[in-house]
């Protein structure tokens, strides 16, 4: 029993890692965005899900095949927050960000 226990906490630790690299992500596609931070949280979770549209349109399907590598901090960021199962509306990025 103790060992399931044990697979299932080091599923949700994995699971935890990959969230926390996801935001870790999501925070750096904010201020490279918005350096002076003078957008509204709104105007910069609208810029952030169109950057992720387009990205999840063109470029990850590759990515997530192993075709290609990410280019960039930008792609690497993106890749991290698609994996963590981050929200991609606006409105969702918006509450991230607050």
């Amino acid at each position: 029993m103790s060992s399931r226990l044990s697979a299932q906490a080091r599923d949700r630790l994995a699971t935890l890692h990959i969230e926390q690299a996801g935001l870790r992500a999501l925070n750096e596609m904010v201020r490279t965005l918005d350096p002076g931070l003078k957008l509204s949280r709104w105007a910069l979770a609208g810029r952030v899900a169109a950057h992720i549209d387009r990205f999840e349109a063109t470029a990850w399907p590759r990515i997530s095949r192993g075709a290609r590598e990410p280019r960039g901090p930008a792609e690497a960021a993106m890749c991290a927050m698609l994996r963590a199962g981050l929200p991609r509306s606006q409105k969702r990025i918006c509450d991230l960000i607050a």
